[in-house]
Protein backbone atom coordinates (compact mmCIF):
# COMPACT_ATOMS: atom_id res chain seq x y z
CA UNK A 1 0.00 0.00 0.00
CA UNK A 2 2.83 2.55 0.67
CA UNK A 3 4.74 1.63 -2.13
CA UNK A 4 1.15 2.51 -4.28
CA UNK A 5 1.53 5.96 -2.65
CA UNK A 6 5.46 6.53 -2.94
CA UNK A 7 4.61 5.75 -6.55
CA UNK A 8 1.92 8.35 -6.56
CA UNK A 9 3.73 11.02 -5.20
CA UNK A 10 6.33 10.44 -7.52
CA UNK A 11 4.07 10.19 -10.61
CA UNK A 12 2.41 13.91 -9.30
CA UNK A 13 5.78 15.40 -8.92
CA UNK A 14 6.89 14.20 -12.26
CA UNK A 15 3.57 15.48 -13.80
CA UNK A 16 3.91 18.78 -12.01
CA UNK A 17 7.63 18.87 -13.59
CA UNK A 18 5.90 18.39 -16.95
CA UNK A 19 3.17 20.81 -16.59
CA UNK A 20 6.04 23.77 -15.49
CA UNK A 21 8.24 22.75 -18.66
CA UNK A 22 5.21 22.54 -21.15
CA UNK A 23 4.56 26.09 -19.89
CA UNK A 24 7.79 27.40 -20.43
CA UNK A 25 7.90 26.16 -24.05
CA UNK A 26 5.98 28.19 -26.75
CA UNK A 27 5.14 28.10 -30.37
CA UNK A 28 4.62 30.88 -32.95
CA UNK A 29 2.64 30.53 -36.09
CA UNK A 30 1.52 32.90 -38.35
CA UNK A 31 -1.64 33.19 -40.91
CA UNK A 32 -1.86 32.04 -44.29
CA UNK A 33 -2.32 35.65 -45.32
CA UNK A 34 0.53 36.79 -42.90
CA UNK A 35 -2.14 39.19 -41.36
CA UNK A 36 -1.91 37.83 -37.82
CA UNK A 37 0.72 36.14 -35.54
CA UNK A 38 -0.44 33.54 -32.56
CA UNK A 39 2.22 32.58 -29.48
CA UNK A 40 0.79 29.58 -28.04
CA UNK A 41 2.43 27.48 -24.71
CA UNK A 42 2.90 23.77 -24.71
CA UNK A 43 -0.13 24.13 -22.42
CA UNK A 44 -1.82 25.68 -24.82
CA UNK A 45 -2.71 28.73 -23.65
CA UNK A 46 -2.55 31.98 -25.80
CA UNK A 47 0.35 34.20 -24.88
CA UNK A 48 0.25 36.84 -27.94
CA UNK A 49 -1.78 37.39 -30.55
CA UNK A 50 -0.24 40.27 -33.03
CA UNK A 51 -1.56 42.14 -36.02
CA UNK A 52 1.21 41.91 -38.78
CA UNK A 53 -0.12 44.03 -41.04
CA UNK A 54 -3.15 46.84 -42.10
CA UNK A 55 -6.41 44.95 -41.85
CA UNK A 56 -8.43 47.76 -43.73
CA UNK A 57 -8.50 46.82 -47.04
CA UNK A 58 -9.08 42.94 -45.78
CA UNK A 59 -12.80 41.60 -45.90
CA UNK A 60 -14.44 40.77 -42.48
CA UNK A 61 -15.17 37.12 -44.17
CA UNK A 62 -11.55 36.83 -44.83
CA UNK A 63 -10.44 38.04 -41.22
CA UNK A 64 -12.23 35.45 -39.77
CA UNK A 65 -11.63 32.27 -42.13
CA UNK A 66 -7.78 33.27 -41.51
CA UNK A 67 -8.02 33.88 -37.88
CA UNK A 68 -10.29 30.36 -37.70
CA UNK A 69 -7.24 28.63 -39.75
CA UNK A 70 -4.65 30.49 -37.65
CA UNK A 71 -5.78 29.06 -34.40
CA UNK A 72 -6.19 25.76 -35.42
CA UNK A 73 -2.93 25.61 -36.84
CA UNK A 74 -1.65 26.90 -33.57
CA UNK A 75 -3.54 24.13 -31.64
CA UNK A 76 -2.10 21.38 -33.78
CA UNK A 77 1.43 22.44 -33.49
CA UNK A 78 1.09 22.94 -29.84
CA UNK A 79 -0.28 19.66 -29.47
CA UNK A 80 2.28 18.25 -31.66
CA UNK A 81 4.85 19.70 -29.08
CA UNK A 82 3.59 18.50 -25.69
CA UNK A 83 3.36 15.31 -27.48
CA UNK A 84 6.87 15.34 -28.39
CA UNK A 85 7.40 16.79 -24.73
CA UNK A 86 5.23 14.24 -23.14
CA UNK A 87 7.23 11.30 -24.59
CA UNK A 88 9.49 10.55 -21.86
CA UNK A 89 6.13 9.63 -19.43
CA UNK A 90 5.51 6.57 -21.94
CA UNK A 91 7.28 4.52 -19.35
CA UNK A 92 4.78 5.70 -15.93
CA UNK A 93 2.67 2.84 -17.16
CA UNK A 94 3.38 0.18 -14.54
CA UNK A 95 1.32 2.66 -11.70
Amino acid sequence: MFENLKQLMELKKTMTEMKNRLDGMEIKVQSKKNLFEITVSGSQEVKEIKILNDLTDVKKEDLEKDLKELFNKAIKDSQKMAAQAMGGLAGLGGL
